[in-house]
């Protein structure tokens, strides 16, 4: 089916309240197999709601309305549907005792305006609130089933889930299969280009800048289940072909358990010696749990003194080329990989900013070591990022490059 998601609510316009239930609401509709073709958001203003509401009535198969179901004088959701499609309100006496029952055992009084709650369009079918006031209401307005919920998020989730999930998946003509492709290291239109023309089987791509990432999410219908699984499946061989080691993972995983399951696969261990980073590095890789099992140590090694005693940098090398440079990050990771006795040690210096710079070495200069069996080699980036960005995109990408030099690329 073709649904819309419907918004209402002054305080969503202004920005006051951040709408969590759209995204939460479109993601269930989209594993039932539904596709979500819009979502809006209105001001609680009787007349732009109908209007949007009409709207959605030729566009969807179904609607999904969050808000304006309280009590209040700017609760008039339903009251502005009642107009919009010329239905007729009627006090539905079930559920205004259940309103009073629900006042009964929290032990308040019942204020005179929660009976508008109870007011449903004529033929509503009440979808039961069991954690608040205001019921969810069912009911078909032109070509559409309407389906009116509270804002309230607890509230809108145990009606979604209990009246309104079933009733999707009944509905669901199609079995849906989805593959998640996770890619560092190419920019988003980048990776556009590199996929240009690629045979998606017939399967539906789409992006998403998760930073410092870029997310591909392939999605196969198809009213045979394993059709629909076996095109989602070519997709992804598809893309992985086409983007190579950029994608470096599946799902939900982390570049760091990833990087993880592949040093413990080979019996290999890795230590960090961190600048500019400031331990962000080694907080990405203690995320993952049971680290421990290829995770020796780190060092956060800010001052050249620390670099000296700790890592064993030569003092005429500091002098001399300076902390952030080739030479000295290439000291601090031999001296890791010998202090620690690791299988890989990675080095970070660089300029964070927003000062430090110089013309010779800008803000955003940055070197990256990985000291190995087979030597130590540096790798230079220059990053346009400010200083939080700066060091997160400098960890994920010194991780990168362990797993690159682990697969050989």
């Amino acid at each position: 089916m073709r649904i819309e998601i419907i918004t209402t609510g002054d305080e969503v316009m202004q920005g006051v309240i951040v709408d969590t239930n759209t995204p939460w609401i479109a993601e269930r509709c989209h594993m039932f197999g539904h596709e979500v073709v819009r979502h809006q958001a209105v001001a609680d203003d009787a007349a732009a709601i109908g209007e949007v509401l009409v709207a959605a009535s030729k566009n969807a198969d179904a609607v999904i309305v969050t808000g304006g179901l309280g009590p209040t004088a700017d609760d008039i959701t339903v009251e502005a549907a009642a107009v919009a499609f010329g239905a007729r309100l009627v006090m539905h006496d079930e559920v205004l005792e259940e309103i009073r029952r629900f006042f009964e055992r929290v032990g308040r009084p019942m204020s005179a305006s929660n009976e508008k709650q109870a007011l449903v369009p004529e033929g509503a079918e009440i979808l039961p609130n069991k954690v608040g006031t205001a019921p969810g209401i069912k009911v078909k307005f032109g070509e559409a089933w309407f389906f009116f919920l509270p804002g309230v998020p607890r509230e809108l989730y145990q009606i979604f889930d209990d009246s309104v999930a079933p009733w999707l998946k009944e509905g669901a003509a199609q079995a849906i299969s989805e593959r998640v492709l996770r890619c560092f290291g190419l920019p988003e239109a980048s990776v556009d280009e590199k996929l240009s023309g690629a045979d998606l089987s017939g399967a539906r791509l789409s992006f998403r800048v998760k930073f410092p990432e870029v997310i591909l999410k392939v999605v196969a219908r198809d009213a045979d289940p394993a059709k629909a699984r076996r095109a989602s499946g070519l997709a992804a061989d598809a893309i992985r072909e086409r983007l190579g080691v950029a994608v470096y993972g599946e799902g939900e995983t982390s570049l760091a358990e990833v990087l993880g399951a592949m040093l413990i696969e080979r019996k290999m261990t890795l230590a960090v010696a961190e600048s500019c980073t400031g331990g962000e590095l080694a907080s990405r890789i203690t995320d993952v749990a049971g680290a421990s099992a290829w995770f020796d140590r780190g060092a956060v090694t800010y001052s050249n003194r620390s670099k000296m005693e700790m890592l064993s940098v030569p003092e005429d090398v500091l002098r001399a080329h300076g902390a952030v440079s080739e030479e000295t990050v290439l000291a601090m990771a031999e001296g890791m990989r010998k202090s620690s006795g690791a299988s890989i040690a990675v080095a970070i210096t660089g300029i964070a900013g927003p000062g430090g710079g110089s013309p010779e070495k800008p803000v955003g200069t940055v070197f990256i070591a990985l000291a190995t069996e087979g030597g130590v080699r540096a790798h230079e980036r220059h990053l346009s990022r400010d200083r939080m960005g700066f060091k997160q995109f400098v960890a994920w990408t010194a991780l990168d490059l362990v797993r690159r030099h682990l697969l050989g690329a």
